[in-house]
């Protein structure tokens, strides 16, 4: 990481020995980083619940169920490809709202289930390649367009990401490995990545990491003290409860899963608000070099509260979107507030959302403070001296 003179950059050096001083500390990050990935890498098998064949095929007509019953339909599916392409099946399907919406030609996923010497079929789902991949390029193309050469690097960083949870992080969690610690050394080399990445190797992205990584380590402990204090079991939703009971030689720390989520929820909005706060830090001092350490954290304090206000509403709403049917449930249920707010499912969203709220929150006044000292530390370019 070094000082430049663009735009995106530091256009005054910092002395030598402070430049060593940020450097060192984000080295000693990395290494410890490292030293974590090489002692947790997920090595030998990773446990299987089974493999299940899939094939393709292609719904060539809709009739009734016969004899007729209410919300059935019967799909005629032309099988594409398997261990018997080119025959049919015929799969009864719940029609109407809740059922798969298909229609003539729409593709569909079979599951292959052999049955002595004949192949037997099951519907499995719809087919959403092509839309997902149309939406992916249109996702890409805009970052693209928008951002340009910082937009393929941002998309460099998601890809890397990608590859350290399902490198990393996923197969180390279902080799038995402490969840928390996976969780942490993983988001951290996220971090790294995709923040480097994105944002350039400089002392700016360097001050950003340092904030990003001690709100993570703060969010991590916060969360371990709540689900403490919670009384948490780690089952707070039908997906926890079959990796409970899932046919595997050890049993998964579900409070530890539960932490590790929280951890890597977290660092995606954290990273976005330490290098806002860098930066906004940063052009401050371009806009004034005079500024002294207290004028750039208030300005820098400015920016962040808005920031945090609308972050942390983001936040909430994102975790009340994703579990909406059950809070229609809960209100159907006419269950009192105490009641609901005391079930573990609901509990643990409040949690997450509280904590992963004061991760953001610590994350504004430690990286502003970091970036205001560092840059008053830094000399005055030569024309705010000569004045």
């Amino acid at each position: 990481m070094g000082a430049g003179h663009s735009h995106d950059q530091e256009d005054w050096s910092l002395p030598p020995e402070l430049r060593k001083y940020v450097l060192g500390t984000v080295l000693v990050l990395v290494a410890v980083t490292v030293l974590g990935m090489v002692w947790l890498w997920p090595r030998g098998e990773t446990p299987s619940l089974g493999e299940t064949q899939y094939a393709t095929g292609r719904v060539s007509d809709l009739r009734a169920c016969v004899p007729a019953q209410p919300d059935c339909q019967e799909a005629v599916i032309e099988v594409l490809d398997g261990p018997a392409p080119g025959g049919s099946t015929i799969q009864s399907l719940q029609a109407g709202q809740g059922g798969p919406q298909v229609e003539v030609g729409s593709e569909v996923w079979l599951t292959v289930v052999p049955d002595g010497e004949r192949v037997a079929y099951g519907f499995a789902d719809v087919k959403r390649d092509q839309a997902l991949l149309l939406l992916v390029l249109l996702f890409a193309a805009a970052v693209v367009v928008l951002s340009r050469w910082k937009g393929v690097t941002a998309l460099l960083g998601l890809v890397v990401s990608i590859v350290i949870l399902g490198a990393f992080v996923l197969p180390a969690l279902l080799q038995g490995s402490s969840p928390l610690a996976v969780a942490a050394v993983g988001a951290a080399a996220i971090a790294m990545a995709t923040m480097g990445l994105a944002h350039g190797f400089t002392i700016r992205t360097a001050v950003a990491l340092i904030g990003t990584v001690i709100a993570l380590l703060l969010t991590a402990v916060l969360g371990a003290v709540f689900t403490v204090a919670a009384s948490f079991t780690g089952v707070g939703g039908e997906d926890a409860f079959y990796l409970q009971n899932a046919p595997i030689d050890f049993a998964i720390d579900l409070r530890g899963l539960f932490l590790a989520g929280l951890v890597i929820g977290a660092l995606g909005v954290l990273d976005d608000v330490t290098v806002t706060q860098a930066a906004a830090v940063w052009e401050v001092r371009r806009a004034r070099p005079e500024s002294s350490l207290r004028d750039l954290f208030a300005a820098g304090m400015r920016v962040g509260r808005d920031h945090v206000a609308a972050t942390v509403n983001t936040l909430v709403l994102a975790y009340i979107g994703a579990s909406l049917p059950l809070f229609l449930i809960l209100v159907m249920s006419q269950s009192s507030l105490t009641h609901t707010l005391s079930s573990e499912f609901i509990a643990q969203e409040v949690v997450r959302s509280l904590v992963g709220s004061l991760g953001i929150i610590a994350a504004v006044p430690i990286t502003t403070f970091a970036a205001a000292w560092i840059l008053t530390r830094s000399p005055l370019p030569d024309r705010v001296a000569a004045t």
